[in-house]
């Protein structure tokens, strides 16, 4: 059996592959996937209410908890890599739009560019952002409020083992 990067659909045998079973001559490289977030902070930019009552920006941001790298453990731990994404060899970032409400519930998680990676990484990914625990809500003028935010979420393959 051998491996297939997913970029065509011949085969080849690598002189680097070993044998991975008395069955097998050629050792299958196995792919598993990585996930990250990226955070970015809007500077300079005027807080403003939108119909639905809410912010664009809060003067103190929304935080989850353990701050980035609480959000990062919760990403690397709950966001599941699709195998067939995997196989397929699909890389790339999402970005997530969603609202903190003023109790921290996150709302309305969305895929702003979904044509861009997998139906299989997207639904992933708002599955793991409606089960995210409450956050500590956004403030504007001391007060809890409902703001919007975006995540980009990247997925990387590495080799594995």
């Amino acid at each position: 059996m051998v491996a297939c990067n997913g970029s065509d659909n011949t085969t080849s045998k690598n002189t680097n592959d070993s044998v991975s079973s008395p069955k097998d001559s050629v050792k299958v490289v196995k792919k598993k996937g990585k996930t990250s977030v990226t955070f970015t902070t809007a500077n300079n930019v005027k807080i403003v209410k939108d119909a639905h009552g809410i912010y664009n920006q809060a003067e103190t941001a929304p935080e989850f908890p353990g701050g980035h790298d609480g959000l990062s453990d919760y990403i690397n731990k709950n966001l599941t890599y699709p195998q067939t994404a995997i196989d397929n060899g699909i890389t790339g970032t999402i970005h997530i739009s969603f609202v903190v409400d003023e109790h921290g519930k996150v709302l309305d998680p969305q895929v702003m560019d979904s044509k861009n990676l997998s139906n299989d990484l997207n639904e992933e990914t708002l599955k793991m952002f409606n089960n995210m625990p409450l956050w500590k809500p956004g403030l504007v003028k001391g007060k809890n409020v409902k703001t919007r935010l975006e995540l980009p979420v990247s997925f990387q393959l590495e080799d594995a083992g």
